[in-house]
């Protein structure tokens, strides 16, 4: 048995505990370049969320959550350079009546890096934008939000550890709240291993570039003391080693159950 993780949606998601590995039957060919299509989310003794995603080639055009919200992805070339979050039934292309809620912007340097994450909202001049600088396997950030006609605000800084390509590592400093997350992971597939572009938003998105996140240590308060947050995923695979489902736990009580389907 092996403990591993799992984050989803662009909400992303963690859990706890062993896990075991199912076999698909052996009339089904093995296929390596999956795509995940939806996702149930079991939250116990509070109703479930069924998630779909949509797809031009491997590029993905969007997600669709319940019927009631959903976003648009937008391509330059092979990357993710736009996300629009709106409210009301998924429409491939929204309509007049569509509610943009907000707009998440990307930006990359020669190497396809991601440097600059920008967020704004319809009707609101504000802006919160997070810049990234990168130091070999350490990447620094700030995050600011822009008040027209005043000096941008502060919101966090901190430092990501890369390891093998993967964040292993967030320290994050705030004014009140500053913490740090330990990531580990499984050495199988990712949920969004073969969704192009998906890879280059990890630090937004934090769900593993190639194997899946299996546990998740949280220090509050600082970066070495203080209350410790421990959050573990527990997943079953199929034959191709992608997880098709996982518990979430929370100090070893279960908490939300997912399921993953894949063509």
């Amino acid at each position: 048995m092996k403990k591993i993780l799992c984050l989803l949606s662009v909400s992303v998601l963690f859990l706890s505990s062993c896990s075991s590995d199912s076999s698909s039957s052996s009339d089904n060919p093995p296929s390596q370049n999956l795509l995940l299509q939806r996702t149930v989310e079991d939250n116990l003794g509070l109703g479930s969320t069924t998630t779909y995603y949509y797809y031009n080639g491997n590029k993905l055009t969007g997600i669709n959550r319940n019927g009631e919200e959903y976003d648009i992805y937008t391509y330059t070339g092979n990357l993710i350079t736009k996300i629009q979050h709106y409210s009301g039934p998924y429409t491939a292309t929204p309509t007049e009546d569509a509610e943009l809620r907000s707009t998440d912007i990307f930006e990359y340097n020669t190497n396809n890096q991601l440097i600059k994450f920008k967020t704004t909202k319809p009707n609101s001049s504000i802006e919160r934008e997070t810049t990234y600088t990168y130091n070999n396997n350490i990447v620094t950030f700030q995050q600011y939000e822009y008040y027209p006609g005043n000096t941008p605000e502060l919101l966090k800084s901190g430092t990501i550890t890369l390891q093998n390509g993967e964040i292993v590592r967030l320290q994050v400093v705030k004014e009140f709240d500053s913490y740090t997350d330990n990531y580990t992971y499984d050495t199988k597939n990712s949920l969004f291993k073969n969704v192009l572009g998906y890879d280059k938003l990890m630090f937004t998105h934090i769900i593993g570039k190639q194997g899946s996140k299996t546990l998740v240590d949280s220090i509050l308060g600082g970066i070495s003391h203080n209350f410790v947050n421990n959050a573990e995923y527990e997943y079953t695979y199929n034959s191709d080693n992608y997880p098709v489902a996982a518990n979430h736990y929370f100090f070893g009580s279960l908490l939300v159950k997912y399921y993953f389907y894949y063509e």
